[in-house]
């Protein structure tokens, strides 16, 4: 925070402290004190700078429309406490807890410093991230995840989005999961024109596969899509024979494991890989871990494998510089995909 003359309250501590030591003291820290100093608005934690240490090379990066951008992005599930923890009741509560403005701004700081350039948002975040851009001139792009509003006025989250700044916007997944539910999916036409006429590229998401081709089926040309993609090798998944395309998110704690229950969100991945085959623009994987159930290095390059351009990943501070170079690894030995790259 700063006070009427423009200087930081640690700026201003540490000064203070400065002025009150012997001068031999003060010189013996004048170093470290600088140190602190020029550190104030980079937010790289200590951790965070061991940590880039053991980076292990560049980041690939695709294009989408006229930018490139990381193969890797930062998600924004765990920032807003969105954990899908399954029946741990707490862990959603204490995820958002730990993102307070600065932890978040910390995790930006060490993503860019790791090579992702690009980073999910929904509207709560927005005024934490552009302070953050201009208190540390980060050049990281966004797309902002928001929906379709009331009937009285459908594209207000939209117009709200390219406000914030959002360098893309889609439409976030289980919002176009109950358009298509609805039979109301048609409403995107008009708001993918609306954010083209903003000069910027229209995504749509999804949780279903369904709602991605209802969306075709009604017209709708996205330039980019967002996609749940992982497969159900770990031990929480819905039982195949119980799976539904859209199953009911339960508000109640459920007993029976043969139930959805925060666990699963590609209910049927043979589906997404076969209807991506078919769509010649980028798609970028989400949930790729079924929400921390899969092992990143397992997620990330089934995920590749099997045909998404981009990989959209929740993350942790602490988390980022490994799960980069996983995917630096994973990329770098990828071979041969039977999805062409879309980017």
């Amino acid at each position: 925070m700063k006070n009427k003359s423009g200087f930081s309250e640690t700026r201003r501590n540490v000064l203070k402290g400065l002025a009150a030591l012997p001068l031999a003291g003060a010189f013996s820290i004048a170093g470290s004190a600088e140190h602190l100093l020029a550190r104030e608005h980079d937010y790289l934690t200590d951790e965070a700078i061991e940590a880039l240490k053991n980076l292990k090379g560049i980041l690939p990066k695709g294009k989408l429309g006229k930018h490139e951008i990381s193969r890797l992005v930062l998600g924004c599930n765990p920032m807003g406490g969105w954990s899908h923890s399954r029946d741990l009741h707490y862990v959603g509560q204490l995820s958002k807890h730990w993102h307070t403005d600065t932890k978040m701004k910390e995790t930006w700081a060490v993503g860019e410093k790791a090579g992702i350039n690009f980073c999910n948002l929904v509207e709560f975040q927005y005024k934490a991230f552009n302070d953050f851009k201009k208190e540390t001139g980060s050049k990281m792009l966004n797309v902002c995840q928001t929906s379709i509003g009331e009937p009285n006025d459908r594209l207000k989250p939209v117009k709200r989005a390219v406000q914030d700044g959002a360098d893309f916007i889609y439409i976030q997944g289980e919002n176009t999961d109950g358009l298509a539910k609805t039979n109301t999916i048609d409403v995107l036409l008009k708001t993918v024109d609306y954010i083209r006429s903003q000069g910027l590229l229209a995504g749509v998401g999804a949780h279903s596969i369904k709602s991605i081709r209802a969306s075709l089926d009604v017209g709708v040309k996205a330039d980019f899509y967002y996609k749940t993609f992982h497969h159900d090798k770990y031990w929480s998944a819905t039982p195949r024979e119980f799976r539904k395309e859209y199953p009911s998110y339960p508000t109640t704690t459920l007993t029976d494991r043969n139930q959805w229950n925060d666990n699963m969100w590609d209910q049927f991945f043979e589906q997404t890989i076969e209807t991506f085959s078919k769509i010649e623009v980028p798609f970028f994987g989400f949930k790729v871990l079924a929400a921390g159930a899969i092992q990143p290095s397992d997620g990330i390059r089934w995920a590749f494998e099997n045909g998404a351009d981009f990989v959209c990943l929740g993350m942790y501070d602490f988390q980022v510089v490994e799960d980069v170079n996983t995917t630096i690894d994973i990329l770098g030995s990828l071979g041969k995909r039977e999805r062409p790259w879309r980017s």
